[in-house]
């Protein structure tokens, strides 16, 4: 590649994501936008004091792929990154190859949830080495700024800035080691920089990564518990929410109640402001830990959504999958939850390696009874979890393009479309909804 080694001051950085409109129409017509492109937008935007930048976003979603294309070759950026995710790999990876066909001199980033070495080498994605120049594996901020500042974006000059993956020639990657990092405070707010659109739903977070690591989710630990943002940055972001009358704000977190010291600071800022009394909110809640303090916050906000993971009630799935639940405390746990939230959705997950179709049916039947709804997924082989932390005697195959499960050493392929007809069949008995890879049983 031809990366430009010297850097001129003035320097124009797109950014590009794609919004999938809300599956199954649940939602109506709330707006979602994209969250982790704006948070590495706004920190690219916080160097403009020093620097003569031009930070754009670019939605392929509202643009579509001939507008998108148009608007990239237009701005003509020195920067491009991608932010991917399971639905939007690999419109956004031929986006890239078309980027770089054009100006091979623009330095094409990618990250996101699906942003990995792992997806790259899948076959659809191949020659990750002619399209993309860096992969960025974990958080973004701290990185882009320093790309920002990179006097030289040649492979040999990204490959000083830790926390990239850099392609091969031929195949393979260097990786660049740990990725700089700065308290959570000073990481850059898109709503405190009034990125975000009015109106829209609003992300929060209190925290970042999770302390559990199960094999079929991507979360991962990526910071240390004590590292969470304090009470009075999350009372400026809910102050921000009010400011751009987002209807509903959804705690990003892998859980409500996974870190002692972000529900503290979250119930704490809370208490300073109005808008989480005002608004729909959603969150995720770990079934094992809830306490009285978190059903009395709940409660207080009358929250409108919880979802509660069980996943599959055979403690063999469970420990295959390092998932650690206490089952005992499960159905106490739901069932006061659904005396303080609007909403309550119990979550379970088809397809799973290590569990026949007949177990399955017995998880099933046994969220059905519990209180609120439940929620079917289709497993999906993501970065970070099946795709790379997969047993081998569980004999997975997967699309490559969605990401779906199609067959293990329990699911058959007829299992799995048996499956899903079997559930869109139940879930209008129940006068529930359904997605392209969820079911929900009211």
């Amino acid at each position: 590649m031809n990366i430009a080694t010297t850097i001129q001051r003035h320097q124009k950085i797109a950014f590009v994501s794609l919004s999938p409109d809300p599956d199954g129409g649940e939602l109506g017509p709330l707006e979602l936008p994209s969250y982790g492109v704006h948070r590495v937008m706004a920190a690219a935007n916080a160097l403009t004091p020093e620097m003569d930048l031009d930070v754009r976003y670019f939605e392929y979603a509202r643009l579509g792929k001939v507008q998108t294309m148009a608007a990239l070759k237009e701005f003509a950026p020195d920067i491009v990154g991608f932010s991917i995710y399971v639905w939007s790999t690999l419109k956004l990876i031929n986006a890239a190859r078309m980027v770089k066909a054009a100006n091979p001199d623009c330095c094409v980033i990618f990250g996101g949830p699906s942003a990995r070495t792992s997806v790259f080498d899948l076959a659809p994605y191949a020659g990750a080495e002619t399209y993309l120049d860096a992969v960025v594996e974990g958080d973004g901020e701290v990185v882009i700024q320093q790309i920002i500042r990179a006097p030289d974006r040649s492979p040999e000059g990204l490959a000083k800035i830790g926390g990239l993956a850099i392609p091969k020639p031929g195949g393979g990657w260097t990786k660049t080691g740990p990725a700089g990092s700065v308290p959570m405070d000073e990481i850059a707010s898109p709503y405190q920089q009034s990125l975000m659109p009015h109106g829209a739903v609003a992300y929060l977070e209190t925290y970042r990564g999770c302390p559990l690591a199960c094999r079929f989710c991507e979360w991962g630990a990526v910071r240390p518990a004590r590292d969470v943002f304090s009470t009075e940055y999350i009372t400026r972001e809910i102050n921000a929410f009010e400011e751009l009358e987002a209807p509903a704000v959804f705690l990003l977190d892998a859980g409500l109640n996974l870190n002692a010291a972000a529900f503290r600071n979250l119930s704490a800022a809370n208490e300073q402001t109005r808008h989480l009394k005002k608004t729909s909110f959603w969150a995720e809640i770990y079934p094992s830990t809830i306490r009285p303090k978190h059903l009395e916050f709940l409660e207080n906000i009358g929250a409108s959504y919880l979802g509660v993971g069980l996943q599959s009630t055979d403690p063999a799935v469970l420990v295959a999958h390092d998932r650690k639940i206490d089952q005992t405390r499960f159905e106490p746990s739901v069932r006061e939850l659904a005396k303080v939230a609007n909403n309550i959705e119990v979550q379970i997950i088809f397809g799973l390696p290590g569990e026949t179709p007949e177990g399955f049916l017995r998880t099933l039947d046994f969220a059905l009874s519990m209180p609120g709804g439940v929620r079917a997924y289709h497993c999906l082989v993501l970065p970070d979890a099946l795709l790379t932390r997969s047993r081998p005697e569980w004999d997975i195959a997967f699309d490559p393009i969605t990401f779906a499960m199609t067959s293990n050493a329990q699911w058959s392929e007829t299992d799995i479309k048996q499956m899903r007809s079997h559930l869109s069949r139940l879930s209008k008995q129940h006068n529930g909804a359904q997605g392209t890879f969820w079911w929900s049983f009211k």
